[in-house]
């Protein structure tokens, strides 16, 4: 890949019910990768973390990390973009999300949640 000249936004996906209860902010613990690597479907990028779950974040689509917005231990938004990746115009990820994400570890469950309030 020498000239990319489309990009696109690498953003902090919805989260699953089990995991945001009701909190749309995550803390970006580590990016996995650097400006200038190339990634391709399911290269890990960052590592997050809210109260309920540490997740890993895999790109969606092939390119080259060419922009990473924020540093480590920075708390963002869901639908916040973490990094910019360049590509061409046929690898952008279109009608899917950009990035994948993977529960690596539950930090809490419900049922232990409900025991401590009942």
């Amino acid at each position: 890949m020498s000239a990319l000249p489309f990009w696109y936004f690498f953003r902090i996906p919805q989260l699953p019910a089990a995991i945001s209860h009701q909190s749309n902010q995550v803390e970006l613990q580590e990016y996995l990768c650097a400006e200038g690597d190339a990634v391709e479907v399911g290269t890990p990028l960052a590592i997050i973390e809210n109260d309920w779950a540490v997740m890993r974040l895999s790109a969606n689509g092939k390119g080259i990390v060419r922009k990473i917005f924020f540093s480590t231990h920075t708390h963002v938004n869901v639908g916040d973009p973490i990094a910019i990746i360049g590509t061409d115009g046929e690898e952008i990820p279109h009608s899917k999300g950009y990035s994948l994400l993977e529960v690596i570890k539950e930090k809490r469950r419900l049922a232990q949640i409900s025991e401590r309030v009942n």
